[in-house]
């Protein structure tokens, strides 16, 4: 995984609202955590991203 891949959320809420669509890694945190921009997620305090388990999401199409 690397910045710039498209991801999912796929952690054991993921069904619970509310439901973002596909995400893009923005950055990593300080423990390697994946900062994800998710499309409609309108809370403009996450601008940037927020960091989740790298467990919580996958990779749908790897950048290049």
């Amino acid at each position: 995984m690397k910045v710039g891949d498209l991801v999912i959320y796929v952690g054991e809420d993921a069904e619970v609202s509310p439901v973002y669509g596909p995400g893009i890694v923005m950055d990593f945190d300080k423990d390697n955590d994946p900062i994800v921009r998710f499309i409609g997620d309108r809370d403009l305090t996450r601008n940037l991203g927020s960091p989740y388990y790298i467990e919580d999401v996958r990779v749908i199409n790897e950048s290049r």
